[in-house]
């Protein structure tokens, strides 16, 4: 039986994001059937998530030439990883969830994020760090899991967190800007 391992920036995006939720309001209850939630996405404009970042822009911000993309979906998650010939790990996985709640600031976000992260799964003594990312026009946080190596900026941009992870602040925050401006 063939298994499909996650890729670690998926895994990690689960673990500091915990899913993300549907936003509530005051004129929708927790019970909202699941045929009117569906329906919601399904009025939503479909993305392929692959198409958010060209190979010439990531090649220009990483200096790597991207192979291959490897599409993959878990849940409401639409997933694109940019991988290089010859290596197993993605150079930039770019990560698209829909129907996230609204953010008045990075601050706010981080501060979500940071209680997400305190009852969502424990990893031992590994440290999560979330900070405010600012400069991207919408709010946005840095992640990243002390000693991975990888850093991720989640921006919420037009309902959704697009979250774009490389191996520098940097090069995460210029994609997610090249990106966000494919958003529907």
């Amino acid at each position: 039986m063939y298994t499909r391992i996650l890729p670690p920036t998926v895994f990690i995006a689960a673990v500091l994001l915990g899913g993300a939720r549907e936003p509530s309001s005051g004129s929708e209850s927790a019970s909202t059937s699941s045929p009117e939630r569906t329906a919601r996405a399904a009025a939503q404009p479909t993305v392929d998530v692959c198409s958010l970042l060209t190979k010439e822009e990531i090649a220009a911000v990483t200096g790597a030439k991207i192979a291959a993309t490897e599409p993959a979906t878990y849940g409401p998650t639409q997933v694109c990883n940019y991988t290089v010939q010859g290596q197993s790990m993605p150079v930039v996985s770019l990560l698209l969830t829909p129907n996230v709640q609204k953010f008045a600031s990075s601050t706010e976000m981080a501060e979500w994020q940071r209680k997400k992260a305190k009852t969502g799964m424990s990893m031992g003594n590994v440290k999560f760090t979330t900070e405010p990312v600012e400069g991207l026009g919408v709010p946005a946080i840095r992640n990243e899991i002390g000693g991975a190596g990888m850093i991720t900026v989640v921006a919420a941009a037009k309902g959704k967190l697009l979250e774009v992870t490389t191996s520098s602040l940097e090069r995460s925050k210029a994609l997610v800007a090249k990106a966000m401006v494919r958003l529907p």
